[in-house]
């Protein structure tokens, strides 16, 4: 859900990609993958260190706990070009919205297939959608997502 709000609402606060897209339907693909990168729904991840390690200088035994930020790697500009920019043709889009290696969420083709399928029919019938009250962020620092985004179609 955190994915179709950020993706319609990111939209709004970009018009030219939201006629962007309007204007070329098949960028649904890439579109959602920006939204995931740009938007990301999860924020940050946890893991812990199974063996001693070093990361950066810093030497991390077993056991150390590490705080990861996916939304900072997915604007790394040693990864993004222009990574501030929301660009739904961006391609190729090696975002970590879903974690990787085999830490990845299994559910992210359902996720994607939602994505698409939810925000391409909902721009498919409300076009001219728009903010009718301001939008309502959540407050928790895991996950990026709206209380509520009153529109009107």
């Amino acid at each position: 859900s955190n994915l179709v709000g950020n993706g319609l609402y990111a939209l709004l606060e970009r018009p030219e990609e939201k006629v962007r897209l309007l204007a070329d339907p098949s960028l649904i693909n890439t579109a959602v993958e920006e939204f995931l990168r740009f938007e990301s729904p999860v924020q940050i991840g946890n893991r812990m260190v199974t063996s001693g390690t070093v990361v950066g200088g810093t030497k991390m035994p077993a056991g150390t706990f590490v705080t990861i930020g996916i939304a900072a790697a997915n604007r790394d500009p040693a990864e993004f070009p222009d990574p501030d920019t929301m660009d739904i043709g961006r391609f190729p889009n090696r975002h970590v919205a879903f974690a990787s290696g085999v830490h990845f969420c299994v559910g992210l083709n359902i996720a994607r297939m939602e994505g698409r399928i939810a925000i391409g029919k909902f721009l498919e019938r409300f076009p001219n959608y728009r903010l009718s009250r301001p939008a309502v962020r959540g407050g928790r620092a895991r996950f990026r997502g709206f209380l509520t985004i009153p529109v009107a179609v």
